[in-house]
């Protein structure tokens, strides 16, 4: 844009002043700078480069930012790829280590076996191979055995024991003996009033195998202590105590040691002194 008094093709920087008057004088005039503009031209792209170097084009320019936006998208697409990978390979476990162990030489191949079956060492002593399942085995030997010792021979003797029993309500009753009733003596009835000389009681056909010393059995009751004498086969053998049963109807035993003769003896219970014992019965055990 131009004013009256200049001529086109200049701009003016600063204030808007009225016309110059011809006539004054330098002095008096307006500081102002004067640009020359830009004329038209066939480039209407150009830029003024900086420090008044040449223009530049606006096609250049565009270019060169083309160019660094293709190459931050690359580095962007780079490191975006580039950081999985290299957290899976700092994910991934370290190789195992595996030692490569040198080949046997010469002098140290009978030391170590050969993979081959054939070359499994043998001991000194050979071993018998299993017998396979479908193997038939030998018919085993039919032996015989050994004959048993012969038994010894002996006699066994098997003695048998006879025990022989006389009741006294059986037996010869003499003088003031009777028999009366006790109910746990074994027939039922003991013989009393023996003693004093006035009773007797006799056993007899007491029969012995052979002649010795047996023991004899007599049952009898009593209400205190008691004395018998014992003769046998008449003759006198001695006295003897029998103590206190309990009572007049309790039976108690007592074993006295008699000589007797082979086959039948007689035996007799008699006191001089005082009364005797209530009897039941008399028994001889023997061995035939």
């Amino acid at each position: 844009m131009s004013t009256a008094g200049e001529e086109p093709g200049e701009l003016r920087i600063g204030g808007w002043l009225p016309p110059a008057d011809p006539s004054a004088t330098a002095d008096d005039a307006p500081v102002t700078q004067v640009i020359p503009a830009i004329r038209d031209h066939a480039d209407a792209g150009l830029l003024i480069a900086d420090g008044g170097g040449e223009p530049v084009t606006g096609g250049r320019r565009r270019g060169r930012r083309t160019v660094l936006a293709v190459v931050a998208s690359v580095t962007t697409v780079a490191v975006a790829a580039g950081v999985p990978l290299l957290m899976s390979a700092l994910d991934q476990p370290e190789p195992p280590v595996q030692l490569v162990l040198p080949a046997p030489s010469a002098a140290t191949a009978s030391v170590w076996p050969d993979a081959s079956p054939s070359a499994v060492p043998t001991t000194g002593r050979p071993t018998k191979p299993p017998a396979s399942r479908g193997a038939v085995r030998g018919a085993a030997r039919a032996t015989t055995p050994p004959a048993a010792p012969p038994k010894s021979t002996r006699n066994e003797v098997t003695s048998r024991q006879t025990t022989q029993v006389l009741e006294a309500e059986s037996a010869d009753l003499d003088g003031w003996a009777r028999t009366r009733s006790v109910p746990s003596a074994s027939g039922g009835r003991v013989v009393t009033g023996v003693g004093y000389r006035r009773g007797e009681l006799t056993f007899s056909g007491l029969t012995a195998p052979r002649a010795g010393e047996y023991e004899l059995v007599i049952s009898y009751t009593s209400d205190g202590g008691r004395r018998a004498s014992i003769e046998v086969n008449g003759q006198r053998v001695g006295s003897f105590d029998f103590a206190f049963t309990g009572g007049r109807d309790t039976v108690k035993t007592m074993t006295v040691r008699l000589p007797l003769a082979a086959g039948p003896n007689t035996v007799e219970f008699s006191n001089s002194d005082g009364w005797g014992p209530d009897f039941d019965r008399i028994a001889l055990t023997t061995s035939s």
